[in-house]
This record gives C-alpha cells, sequence and structure tokens, in this order.
C-alpha cells in the first residue's frame, strides 16, 4: 500500500549540501525531479509513462541515503553500489514498484538528469563551469544528445 507520508516527505531531501559552491542553493529533489521530467517532456519526441514516472521518482530513495555527491561516488565505488541498492530498495518502499524502462528510457533518465544538474550549477555558480569535473560533463551532454537526435540548440535558445 503507498504510504502518501512517505512519498510526500521523499521531496524534502537537500541536493548539493556537501558541494562548497552550490550548498548555499536551495534545491530539493521534488523540484529537481520536477524538472528532470519537463525537460524529457520538451525534449523527447513521445516519453513513454514509465520514463515520466521515473523521472518524477528517481531520486525518492535518497530520503533514506541522502544526496551523495557524484564526487563521493565515483571515488567510492563500493559506497556507491551500496547506495543505489539501499536506494532501489527504499524507491520500492515508497512506490511498491520501479517504472519498466527500457535501455534507451534508461539513457533519457540519465540525461535529463545530468542536464538538470549542469543547468543548475551552470545558473547558480557560474564561476565553477570551466572546472570540477563541469567540463567533463557537459561533453558527456552534448554526446548523448547526439546519440538520442537532441539538437542542443533546443536546449540553449
Amino acid at each position: 500500500m503507498t504510504n502518501l507520508n512517505s512519498i510526500f516527505r521523499a521531496g524534502f531531501v537537500r541536493r548539493w549540501h556537501s558541494d562548497p559552491d552550490l550548498c548555499h542553493t536551495v534545491d530539493r529533489i521534488d523540484g529537481h525531479s520536477a524538472r528532470v521530467a519537463r525537460i524529457i517532456l520538451a525534449l523527447h519526441p513521445s516519453p513513454s509513462v514509465a520514463l515520466i514516472r521515473a523521472a518524477l521518482t528517481h531520486d525518492d530513495g535518497e530520503s533514506v541515503t541522502g544526496d551523495m555527491s557524484a564526487v563521493c561516488k565515483h571515488g567510492n565505488p563500493e559506497l556507491a553500489e551500496m547506495l543505489a541498492g539501499t536506494e532501489h530498495a527504499a524507491r520500492r518502499a515508497i512506490w511498491g514498484h520501479e517504472p519498466d524502462l527500457s535501455d534507451r528510457d534508461r539513457i533519457w533518465l540519465k540525461f535529463a538528469d545530468r542536464l538538470d544538474a549542469y543547468m543548475w550549477a551552470a545558473h547558480h555558480a557560474p564561476h565553477i563551469m570551466g572546472r570540477d569535473g563541469w567540463p567533463e560533463l557537459l561533453a558527456w551532454i552534448n554526446e548523448t544528445a547526439d546519440v538520442l537526435g537532441v539538437d542542443m540548440k533546443d536546449i540553449t535558445t
């Protein structure tokens, strides 16, 4: 049975709290998830319901673990794997299931998730965009946009 209180509370997890350049911003999981869904709706020619559902719920498991930085996860693969398992279990506990995504939908979700992170950072801390992995993230976003058939001018205009 779905627990509406757990769903409500999952959205309150705060992002960027461990990033010294972005910790002053107030970005919660619910806002981030909504932006990820909006990015997909704006750029995907015909998103599946499962993809939109995944966009809206993909970080709800962080209500148990908190938001862990990508830098920490990349530097600690065992920790990242443990967190992923814990977050998966938490999402299942909240929603009762995980959306069934195709491989292409998984790419779209990761693309929109990372694009939102990039856009957030560029808006709130433009001075860091030339360092700390941001140029590499932008390169990944551009490469993935090509794979997905997304025209990057659609993003910047």
